[in-house]
């Protein structure tokens, strides 16, 4: 009988337990699910990390979705173009005027790229508030434009910065 009770109450503990945790999961996870429900999942993030109204989430939508096909047109014309730098270091042991030219038109490519990505930043953060824009404009600067040896002292001390 003892048995019989004490196992009742480590199931039911148990139980209880396994439906605490997945109610405690379920809520905390709510935002993030309603996220991935949204119109535009990739973008909800953005709507409410830089509390965009409804107008201001369609006007950077819309922005997002034009910029996303110039840049992947640009992508192809970068690849294409590095395919053609890779088939020209094969071919050859020395650098050569067509090897130079096309390394030339593959940096200009990537000059073109960062320049309208940063036009598409600045277009995005006049969709925001002023205060927001900024805040953006910041959080861009700190995910875009951070070498990757920069990222690991973002973490450091602000008196560790003093060089910068």
């Amino acid at each position: 009988m003892r048995m019989k009770r004490a196992l009742l109450i480590l199931t039911a503990g148990f139980g209880l337990s396994l439906l605490l945790g997945a109610g405690t999961y379920y809520w905390r996870t709510a935002p993030q699910r309603a996220m991935l429900h949204s119109d535009e999942p990739e973008l909800a993030w953005l709507k409410h990390e830089f509390q965009l109204n409804d107008t201001q989430f369609a006007r950077v939508s819309e922005l997002h979705n034009t910029y996303m096909s110039q840049c992947a047109e640009l992508c192809n014309r970068i690849a294409a173009t590095n395919a053609l730098v890779r088939s020209e270091i094969i071919s050859h042991t020395n650098v050569t005027p067509e090897m130079e030219r096309l390394l030339a038109d593959a940096a200009q490519l990537r000059t073109d790229c960062q320049q309208r990505m940063i036009k598409h930043f600045f277009q995005i953060s006049r969709e925001m508030s002023p205060e927001q824009g900024k805040r953006f404009l910041a959080w861009v600067q700190e995910q875009v434009f951070t070498m990757p040896h920069e990222q690991s002292q973002s973490t450091a001390s602000p008196s560790e910065h003093a060089h910068h």
